[in-house]
């Protein structure tokens, strides 16, 4: 069965190969067609390795070595384990389903073919990120997502702000990925393998805590910023600017969920760091209550639906901060279902309204719109967690319950119960503002079976994925936890009458946050919403501050660099000689290679003669 772990993301990466070399004569219509083939394919692989998965828990296939220098070894090497396989299903399949839904979508776009090789591409990239069986690979998937996230936010590059939207997620992201890289450098240097099957026990078993202490946060500032956590997090509701069909991607499937699942999988580096495991709590937990804040303000439906993937990465986070992993994974594929249900139906209702994204100008669709209404609700039941029907209700309440047991726990939880209340409250208010009410206007659109299979599909696991692991106390199925534990460990949840009391205030905090969420609606359309508070609808001016202050340091940095340094280097003696000599190196080069034959013929002669004179010379 390792001997096709190889076809997980061959098939994607096929897929892109295709268009980019036959994709013009092809067609679009086979194009992507293809497209979505492709991810159904590698998750029928999945699919059979989910089949033996009992019998084959851990599989490895090193398929090529792809460099060795000295010691220095790096394979193209995958491995699945439970952990991994978790996160190649969500990649191929809800990516399959985000192909699916696109077909219909965009259909008739402009650069349509360039879309489905970079959403090709970007689920391969997913699936090498999560299957490598080293961190060089890994880093190799990490900058493939970068990359197609960079030109699929920018997919409409026509307008001046898409391609700045584009540019900044590069940009920010790329800040995060530098530190990753050098991270990598310090474990290189100091355990001599970047193979994590062999890194990790070295780790524990060999701490170095000056260089734990930098890699770690070097890895961490790189987690964070792939993930858009707090302060690296201004990317994020710019990168709305791409097809909705991209924003269920990049926050369902691919790339914000990868520095959740590279801070679980390097869960041994962070925990071999004193306080270092806090410090991720406790940055997920201000995250999660920063951004639902945020979502309490906004206007655009993207951008609610942007700072609340914000702020469920927060408990994700959080959970792994806290020593529950699995609970964070369990919130992940739970997160990964409903947010990429509640993109693609706002890209419907984004297509109603002709293009306007503005909740204000929107309302009772659920006339006009059933389908859409019952499983974009789905999808707001998940998101807000409410009790017992939703799948969210089992994921994040569990996150929240168990950080009370965590150290700091008092302030991690407060901060995580007050997330929980901003989130019902602004996801309510968002379904409240777009479905009821009175109809106001919009444009009949129909959706077709393409489209609605994904959203029914994504409904029904929003409400059942939940089941797998009820809490504490509860009868019913407790499958989640005890499947992860061999790889992740036991998980620390509150039981008797603490967990009791624990769920009740989860529960009726909810509920609460749903009736404010009412009333947020309300006000909206009485024209004193809470759009009107300028502080949370700027998203605390961080972005401001950022754009204000950044740049002038960073072109200072840039101009001393370029005038100081490089300018001091180029004028030293050594430099300078260096300089001087490849200049004339590069004119004799170029009186030789003239392209007169004749003289090449000389040249020859003359190595000729040079060769046979050694020769006779020699011993």
């Amino acid at each position: 069965m390792a001997d096709w772990l190889w076809l997980i993301p061959g098939f994607p990466l096929l897929g892109a190969l295709i268009n980019a070399g036959f994709g013009q004569r092809l067609g679009v219509p086979v194009v992507k067609r293809l497209a979505a083939l492709m991810p159904l394919l590698s998750s029928g692989v999945i699919l059979i390795l989910w089949l033996q998965h009992a019998a084959h828990p851990d599989l490895t296939d090193r398929i090529w070595t792809w460099m060795a220098v000295d010691s220095f070894v790096a394979r193209i090497g995958l491995h699945v384990d439970a952990v991994s396989l978790v996160m190649i299903s969500i990649a191929a399949f809800v990516g399959f389903l985000i192909h699916l839904y696109s077909q219909q979508f965009l259909a008739g776009d402009y650069g349509e073919r360039r879309y489905y090789f970079y959403l090709n591409l970007f689920v391969g990239g997913m699936l090498i990120l999560t299957m490598a069986d080293n961190l060089l690979l890994l880093y190799l998937g990490w900058e493939t997502v970068g990359l197609c996230s960079y030109a699929l936010v920018a997919h409409w590059y026509r307008l001046r702000k898409n391609a700045w939207a584009g540019r900044k997620a590069f940009v920010v992201t790329r800040i995060g990925d530098m530190t990753f890289a050098i991270g990598i450098f310090l474990l290189f240097a100091q355990y001599h393998t970047l193979d994590i099957q062999r890194l990790l026990p070295m780790i524990q078993a060999q701490p170095a805590p000056s260089v734990l202490l930098a890699a770690s946060a070097l890895v961490l500032i790189g987690a964070l910023a792939k993930s858009a956590q707090f302060p690296l997090h201004l990317w994020l509701p710019d990168s709305m600017a791409g097809p909705s069909t991209v924003s269920a991607l990049i926050h369902a499937a691919t790339m914000v969920t990868a520095g959740v699942y590279l801070s679980i999988r390097l869960l041994p580096l962070f925990a071999a760091v004193p306080g270092m495991l806090s410090v991720i709590a406790l940055l997920g937990a201000w995250t999660a209550f920063y951004a639902a804040s945020c979502g309490l303000a906004q206007v655009d439906i993207k951008r609610v639906l942007a700072y609340s993937t914000i702020s469920q990465l927060g408990y994700m986070f959080l959970a792994v901060g806290i020593g529950a992993p699995a609970l964070g994974l369990f919130h992940l594929l739970v997160h990964a279902c409903f947010k990429a249900l509640l993109f693609m139906a706002a890209g419907a209702v984004i297509s109603i309204y002709a293009e306007d994204h503005d909740i204000r100008h929107m309302g009772g669709l659920k006339r006009q719109q059933p389908l859409l209404r019952w499983t974009f609700l789905a999808g707001i039941s998940a998101l807000a967690a409410v009790p017992v029907i939703s799948a969210g209700f089992y994921s994040k309440d569990a996150i929240i319950d168990a950080s009370w047991l965590a150290p700091h726990g008092i302030l991690l939880y407060t901060l995580a119960l007050a997330g929980a209340l901003l989130t019902a409250a602004y996801a309510f208010r968002l379904y409240f503002l777009v479905f009821e009410g009175e109809p106001r206007g919009g444009e009949p659109y129909r959706l077709g079976w393409g489209m609605k299979i994904p959203l029914l599909i994504l409904a029904i696991a929003s409400v059942g994925i939940g089941w797998l692991q009820f809490p504490p106390g509860w009868p019913g199925p407790h499958l989640w936890l005890p499947w992860l534990q061999r790889e992740l460990g036991p998980t620390p949840e509150p039981t008797g009458s603490l967990a009791a009391i624990l769920e009740a205030v989860g529960a009726m905090v909810t509920l609460v946050g749903i009736g404010l969420g009412y009333l947020a609606a309300r006000w909206e359309r009485q024209g004193r919403g809470l759009s009107r508070i300028t502080f949370l609808a700027q998203a605390w001016h961080l972005d401001a501050l950022a754009l204000r202050f950044l740049p002038p340091v960073l072109y200072g940095a840039a101009t001393f660099l370029r005038q100081g340094v490089e300018g001091l280097l180029f004028r030293s003696a050594i430099l300078g000689g260096l300089r001087e000599g490849l200049q004339w190196s590069g004119v004799a080069l170029a009186w030789g290679e003239n392209g007169l034959i004749s003289r090449y013929v000389a040249f020859m002669l003359l190595g000729l003669l040079l060769l046979v004179l050694l020769l006779w010379g020699g011993p």
